[in-house]
């Protein structure tokens, strides 16, 4: 089996309070994997574009109305998001002993994003699971940069971090051959635990999946856990996750195991880092 290539890393910051873990997941990977690791701030163009609109206010709490807002105060308030983003790269950077190249761009979040997709091999973004337990729905950006990102995508919650054990899907696609290579490569930091989700299929089909995984992990002594679904639903993969305290879940990004909303349901409700493989 064909190892994948990962040696360009990229972490999406947004200026919220998940930056500091997507950051120290970039630097495990990249560790791991002896890659470059760059860093991405966005200042959001959309937010100037608010800011001009006469009738926007801002709503404090407590407050009896809300305050204007006005482009002049936005365009301060981006610039200081920017300078600390700086300060917070700089220093993890400093204090992990690795090169983060730091790049500043201003656009549409969104098209933004896939485009630098383009440029590199893993794309890691954060998601805050104290705004998705209100709303059970991922971000609309996230669900762009997930149909239409050119590369893996690892996607992290509040607080979340790369750790083991590992569970992956693999259904005998290209892009699951490729998830597998990856959580072989990842299990041999866990005590060489690995945990194979193998999909709902007809008695043939899954014996000739086994075997292909027993082939790919022969030469790599491996402790492998090898489990059959009974259906292809989001509930049950993260129920599998669970029973087994996997910490850390690879996929194909393809529809052939889930579809669209499928997957966008196990991203929202995963409470461990989700990649999604090519």
């Amino acid at each position: 089996m064909k190892k994948i290539q990962i040696k360009r890393i990229l972490v999406a910051l947004d200026a919220s309070t998940v930056d500091r873990n997507i950051l120290q997941a970039g630097i495990a990977l990249a560790t791991r994997f002896n890659a470059r690791l760059d860093a991405l701030f966005i200042e959001d163009i959309d937010l100037l574009h608010v800011a001009e609109l006469p009738f926007v206010r801002e709503v404090v709490y407590g407050a009896a109305v809300g305050r204007s807002i006005n482009v002049a105060g936005m365009e301060r308030s981006i610039q200081t998001q920017t300078a600390r983003l700086r300060k917070l790269v700089a220093s993890i950077a400093q204090q992990n002993q690795i090169e983060i190249a730091l790049s500043v761009l201003r656009g549409n979040v969104a098209s933004m994003l896939c485009d630098a997709s383009r440029q590199t091999d893993l794309l890691i973004i954060g998601k805050n699971t104290q705004l998705l337990e209100k709303s059970q729905k991922i971000g609309s950006i996230t669900r762009f940069v997930l149909s239409t990102a050119r590369c893996n995508v690892a996607v992290l919650q509040f607080g979340s971090n790369i750790e083991r054990p590992v569970v992956v899907s693999f259904t005998g696609s290209e892009a699951s051959q490729h998830a597998l290579s990856l959580a072989i490569e990842l299990a041999h930091e866990d005590h060489n635990q690995l945990i194979v989700l193998l999909p709902a299929v007809e008695d043939s089909k899954y014996q000739q999946l086994s075997k292909a995984v027993s082939e790919s992990v022969d030469d790599y002594s491996l402790n492998v856990s090898l489990i059959r679904l009974t259906n292809n639903t989001a509930e049950q993969i993260l129920q599998v996750v669970h029973r087994h305290q996997g910490r850390l879940l690879l996929l194909e990004s393809g529809s052939t195991f889930l579809s669209e909303t499928q997957k966008q349901t196990l991203i929202t409700q995963a409470n461990v880092p989700v990649i999604l493989l090519h």
